[in-house]
């Protein structure tokens, strides 16, 4: 999942009608996959797609929960999608997803899914 986020870190792309020029690769963090891992487990328990928790608890308060210290965060979700092929070509169709994986402040990321839910996290932290 790593190399194929940063392969198209490396070359750049369109994020809708804008031109993202290649950023830096990223890694892969166990603190965020934790976090991604328990928001997809929420979600698949509740049954809906949102960026909040079911205490209401946003991306930056669920990833504060797990030691991450965090300068910058952020989060792509996908509901459905049967790879992770799929839901990173539908991330590059969404130019939200897209520019989110394109960010280059973000140094680190991962992905989890449980059910048919999908959520990604990026982060960079305080060094």
């Amino acid at each position: 999942m790593v190399r194929r986020v940063n392969r198209l870190r490396a070359k750049g792309c369109v994020c809708g009608r804008e031109k993202m020029p290649p950023v830096q690769p990223i890694e892969w963090n166990d603190k965020l996959y934790y976090s991604a891992h328990a928001h997809a487990k929420d979600l698949n328990r509740r049954r809906e797609l949102s960026h909040y928790g079911r205490k209401g608890e946003n991306i930056s308060q669920r990833i504060s929960k797990t030691g991450y210290d965090w300068k910058v965060v952020g989060e792509n979700l996908g509901e459905g999608q049967r790879s992770f092929n799929e839901v990173f070509e539908d991330w590059i169709e969404s130019p939200s997803h897209c520019k989110m994986l394109m960010n280059r402040k973000v140094e680190d990321m991962a992905v989890a899914r449980v059910g048919k839910y999908w959520v990604q996290h990026f982060g960079k932290q305080f060094n």
